[in-house]
């Protein structure tokens, strides 16, 4: 979910955003310590950069409930990284120094912003049951990496936006602020419409940047970087980052140039002649790059994927956010188009974490909804979130354990059946039905389908909230836009 703040550093005598975000393991139990084998000295080349030695990995640790491998012994100093070249288009890969942990056999949970003030049991409940979460401060990120020294973190960052005045977000992992008072002396790096006038957003105010003025960029990419490594971040989420969205969003004052179609048929003298698409693809390969010699994974939020004429490439930085992941309310059409390009995101071996809401924990057939669509797409490293009120809470259909897949699609053809979609498992199957109007499918004797009760809020007893149970089930009508999970 969008929220923010940041206060001003200094690094080189250039005035910087010092985020905190999304705070790291600065010390505790994770100093010195990684919690994978050993770190590999293949660095985060982009592009033809040439990799240095691997470095001698370290003991591998155990594998806790949530799948994340636990915390392994001091690693060997890794080879060097190697000179990183362009993007060429295909993202940066990324020398992190603590591994995305592997989802192609089990659900795995990346949680939206958790709250301060966790109990014990609430922090062990969430190291055992969750792969990391976004926008904590050192406070809230030491003790949940003492338990789990591999317990991910994002940095939260605006993508293509300055943050209103009035917005506030962590600078330096431990305080709030916002770094407009020096940005705003600088009115090259904002954006004008054809009045000369910054374009701010109608929904909260925030300001579109210039991706034409290098000064502004190489602003941004050394603020990315400062801030995350201030937090201890493992990756940046860039939020609000889709081009499609401005058709609507950056309107105040109107810029007609971005209205409809604009930010991709309109070339603007102001990107030397670039339409938005290809000047937003630029500046992505770029900050891609140097954060992932940084050993950062850049991640932006993409937005769903359902708009038709947005022809941008997603897969020029380490991996994607989709916020409105697999929405119910998506016409057939648009989720083939969305399911569409996140299964090549995956099939690219992106990063890919998918988030959605609840109106109500108690909305059984969203949740269900949600999952089997996850389940669909779910590749090595694809992650979920879908939440009520609050991202401290769990569902227990998370737990259901298919296994591996058996097998993986290219584009959601190769997943119809009986006019709805399914992907099969060692252990059951995961079937969707995007479409208008109920279709009936089948099962062999024996399948019995997941029925989920409860799920919410972790109490601060850490107590697991909800339980699945099953029913038999042969022949199923999946009601328009519903799901199902079936067991063998």
């Amino acid at each position: 979910m969008p929220r923010a703040g940041m206060a001003v550093s200094l690094l080189s005598g250039l005035a910087l955003v010092a985020w905190g975000c999304g705070g790291g393991s600065g010390g505790g139990g994770a100093a010195g310590t990684s919690g994978a084998a050993g770190t590999s000295g293949t660095a985060g080349t982009s592009g033809a950069g040439t990799s240095g030695a691997a470095g001698v990995a370290g003991a591998a640790g155990t594998t806790d409930a949530a799948g994340v491998t636990g915390a392994a012994g001091t690693t060997s100093t890794a080879g060097a990284t190697g000179t990183a070249g362009a993007s060429g288009g295909t993202g940066g890969v990324v020398a992190a120094k603590r591994p995305w942990p592997d989802s192609t056999a089990k659900t795995l949970v990346l949680a939206d912003e958790l709250p301060s003030g966790l109990t014990a049991a609430q922090q062990q409940f969430v190291v055992a049951h969750m792969v990391g979460t976004q926008k904590l401060t050192l406070a809230d990120s030491h003790p949940l990496r003492a338990l789990q020294p591999n317990f991910l973190v994002l940095h939260y960052h605006l993508a293509i936006w300055q943050s209103a005045p009035n917005v506030s977000f962590i600078v330096d992992g431990k305080t709030w602020g916002n770094d407009y008072p020096t940005v705003t002396t600088h009115e090259a790096w904002f954006w004008h419409n054809v009045a000369g006038m910054r374009v701010a957003a109608i929904d909260d105010g925030k300001l579109l940047m210039n991706l034409g003025s290098q000064d502004f960029i190489d602003y941004w990419e050394q603020s990315f970087i400062a801030q995350a490594k201030a937090s201890d971040a493992d990756g940046v989420f860039a939020d609000s980052a889709g081009p499609d969205l401005l058709q609507w969003e950056a309107q105040m004052p109107a810029e007609p140039r971005l209205q409809a179609t604009g930010a991709r048929d309109t070339a603007i003298p102001e990107l030397g002649g670039r339409t938005y698409i290809v000047a937003w693809q630029d500046f992505m390969k770029q900050m891609d790059a140097a954060l992932a010699a940084a050993g950062l994974a850049l991640l932006p939020n993409t937005g769903s994927f359902t708009t038709s004429w947005d022809t941008t490439d997603y897969s020029l930085t380490a991996g994607v956010f989709i916020e409105g992941f697999a929405d119910a309310k998506f016409a057939p059409a648009d989720w083939q188009r969305s399911t569409n390009k996140v299964l090549d995101l995956v099939a690219k071996h992106k990063i890919v974490i998918g988030q959605n809401y609840l109106a109500s924990a108690d909305d059984v057939a969203t949740r269900v909804y949600y999952l089997a669509n996850y389940l669909l797409v779910r590749g090595e490293r694809t992650y979920l979130d879908y939440f009520a009120k609050g991202p401290l809470e769990w569902y227990p259909e998370w737990a259901v354990d298919l296994g591996a897949p058996v097998k993986t699609a290219a584009t959601v053809a190769d997943l119809m059946t009986a006019g709805a979609y399914e992907r099969e498992f060692a252990k059951g199957w995961a079937v969707v039905n995007p479409g208008d109007t109920p279709v009936t499918v089948t099962f062999p004797a024996g399948s019995m389908q997941i029925v989920p009760q409860g799920g919410g809020a972790i109490d601060v007893a850490g107590t697991a909230p909800g339980t699945t149970t099953t029913t038999p089930v042969t022949s199923l009508m999946l009601a328009a836009h519903a799901a199902a999970i079936v067991l063998k």
